[in-house]
């Protein structure tokens, strides 16, 4: 999805882990379903699951609190690189696909595009030019008519822009549910 991503991380692989405890989970439920009251043998069946999942839980929750104790943030010091390294790749391939463009293609368009731009001490996708775009769709095989308008899913904050949806993360979503929440609660 990210042509631009080459870092594993492991918030990713702690987010993949929860589909084991759901799985665990599921399993756990329909042991359960339809036992009737006071000691079953079924109930032999529950410990490793429960074990199980308490481990992945825990194992998880230890991983996360090393990464937030280690975790350093200085805002000023990340807010002028926002423009480096191509955190907007994946804006532009489903810039690409709104035009009509299959995933697959965009996300190869995207990736060769991004080769381009380090092969020639580019460091934003933004410092493309139109034609640039237009020759990697033709390379591709594609005649899709670009405009200006593929500039608005380039660069950090035009692609925060693009991504606000009712439970968003930031801007205009969340000063929205922090209202709420706080009127619902009588702050």
């Amino acid at each position: 999805m990210m042509p631009q991503k080459r870092n594993p991380d492991m918030l990713e692989l702690i987010r993949g882990r929860c589909g084991n405890v759901y799985g665990d989970l599921f399993a756990l439920m329909t042991i359960l379903k339809g036992l009737p009251i006071g000691y079953n043998r079924d109930l032999q069946e529950d410990k490793r699951i429960v074990f199980r999942a308490y481990d992945t839980v825990s194992s998880c929750l230890t991983m996360a609190a090393a990464i937030v104790n280690s975790a350093n943030f200085i805002k000023e010091n990340i807010e002028p690189t926002l423009e480096r390294g191509f955190l907007d790749a994946t804006s532009l391939a489903e810039y690409l696909v709104t035009k009509g463009v299959p995933f697959r293609t965009a996300h190869h368009i995207v990736g060769s595009l991004v080769a381009h731009c380090e092969k020639t001490g580019r460091t934003a996708l933004a410092q493309l030019k139109l034609e640039e775009f237009q020759e990697a769709l033709k390379a591709h095989g594609l005649a899709v008519g670009l405009d200006q308008e593929i500039y608005a899913c380039l660069g950090a904050h035009n692609v925060v822009k693009r991504y606000q949806s009712a439970g968003a993360a930031g801007g205009k979503p969340f000063e929205d549910q922090l209202k709420a929440w706080k009127q619902r609660l009588g702050m």
